[in-house]
């Protein structure tokens, strides 16, 4: 018989990273069994390298027979830890019943989606999956290209601008802070600015805040929340302070008003997933709570990663042609190739893909194409994530023996994490073939 499907899910693409994620799976895997000795180093999967804080994990353990289904909204204690949280680190202060508890922030995102009316307003370079999760939804995507020159920050007037190509009653703005793929963090008054010129176009703002405690100057994030209050869904999670993805729980705060928003949410929640595994949920309490041991895990797992990320952006940063700025948080930098455009053409790659294809296939090295990340596919701009190292390994000794000046800091990083300073400077070795005018080949090492 035939089958037919939506037509519109043909334009919808499966996220890129998730994809070359299993691709990477399955290449290691070619290797091993045909002799092939070279690692892969994994820079386009943002996936947290340490371990879940051991009060985390017995606290799963403990309450691995919890079996029943639990509220739509969320496990009511959780859902006022969640409120308590918010407040005490980032001084959003909101009730217990203003936060929903989901499977992931993606997922929550995607229900936010599903109740708002109006078009969606997309800062690009962007995350994977805004895109087709509004696709899906069959809303109306406005792109909004943010500029080197602005720290790729969206700013007031670039916001305004685009708001003014739509008659839209309502607007849906998705801001990423810090940001996925470019590392940039936006200042409270950065905020402020745009929060103004949302109120003065009826935009509801969500902001995904999923990094925000791995800002390197953890004192220093501002929540949307906090400056827009009344027109701001905030969410997060802890797949990425907390190195807890798989567990897929996530958490979002709605504004106090309208009531009519949380009951819209609850329907799809319960009409789809019906509530977050119930074990996952009790261990949440204590991810959530004001446990010491937690607190240290998430500033030290910050202090490490901060130092990968500044000796990678050091060290993509000297080789010619390259130009990267420096992260302020998440897991990555936005690496800019485009000087080697002309180059690349010379040797049959003419897309951002294909360049990222035969530097995977030729030097073991994965990068995420900018035609992800909502880019043109000549734009050679990619995202590089600095997280493929041994967690666990790297933050005992930072532990035992924290580094006090940045010399001791790139030691620590060379030492802790030779997959990333080997695969840049595999980065550095396919470019100085394409500058000698050479299709790059594979090498035995």
């Amino acid at each position: 018989m035939d089958i037919l499907l939506e037509r519109h899910l043909r334009e919808v693409s499966s996220p890129a990273n998730l994809k070359i994620n299993d691709q990477i799976r399955r290449f290691r895997a070619f290797c091993r069994e045909h002799g092939c000795a070279r690692p892969y180093h994994h820079f386009a999967f943002g996936q947290s390298p340490f371990s879940p804080p051991p009060p985390v994990i017995e606290a799963l353990k403990t309450h691995a027979t919890q079996h029943d289904y639990l509220p739509a909204a969320g496990l009511p204690e959780l859902r006022t830890a969640v409120s308590d949280f918010y407040g005490r680190v980032f001084g959003l202060h909101c009730k217990a019943d203003q936060v929903v508890v989901g499977p992931g922030s993606k997922e929550l995102i995607a229900v936010a989606l599903a109740v708002l009316d109006g078009p969606v307003v997309i800062p690009t370079p962007s995350w994977v999956s805004y895109l087709p999760q509004a696709r899906i939804l069959r809303k109306e995507v406005l792109p909004v290209r943010t500029r080197r020159e602005d720290g790729f920050k969206l700013t007031p007037r670039g916001l305004d601008a685009c708001l003014r190509t739509t008659a839209a009653r309502q607007k849906i703005l998705i801001l990423n802070h810090p940001h996925n793929p470019t590392g940039c963090v936006y200042s409270g008054a950065e905020l402020s600015a745009l929060a103004e010129v949302c109120r003065a176009h009826g935009v509801v703002v969500i902001s995904d805040e999923i990094y925000a405690l791995t800002t390197f100057d953890q004192d220093s994030f501002v929540s949307m929340g906090r400056v827009f209050p009344e027109g701001t869904i905030v969410t997060g999670g802890l797949s990425k302070d907390r190195s807890c993805g798989g567990y897929r729980l996530g958490v979002a705060v709605f504004p106090s008003m309208p009531k009519g928003l949380i009951e819209d949410v609850l329907k799809v929640a319960g009409s789809t997933y019906s509530c977050v595994s119930a074990p996952i949920q009790f261990a949440a309490l204590t991810a959530y709570s004001n446990e010491p041991e937690v607190t240290a895990y998430i500033r030290d797992c910050t202090f490490v990663n901060a130092a990968v990320g500044r000796a990678m952006g050091e060290m993509v940063g000297a080789i010619e042609g390259l130009q990267t700025q420096a992260a302020r948080g998440a897991f990555y930098l936005f690496v800019d190739f485009n000087e080697y455009r002309e180059k690349f053409n010379r040797i049959g790659i003419t897309t951002c893909g294909a360049f990222t294809e035969n530097l995977l296939k030729v030097e073991h090295t994965a990068l995420l194409s900018g035609g992800a990340l909502l880019l043109p596919e000549d734009d050679f701009s990619v995202r590089c994530s600095f997280v493929d190292y041994d967690g666990d390994q790297a933050l005992r000794l930072w532990r035992r023996d924290p580094p006090a000046t940045t010399s001791e800091e790139r030691s620590f990083v060379h030492e802790v994490a030779p997959l990333v300073t080997d695969g840049v400077g595999y980065i550095a070795r396919y470019l100085e073939q394409i500058r000698s005018g050479e299709t790059p080949r594979h090498q035995a090492s």
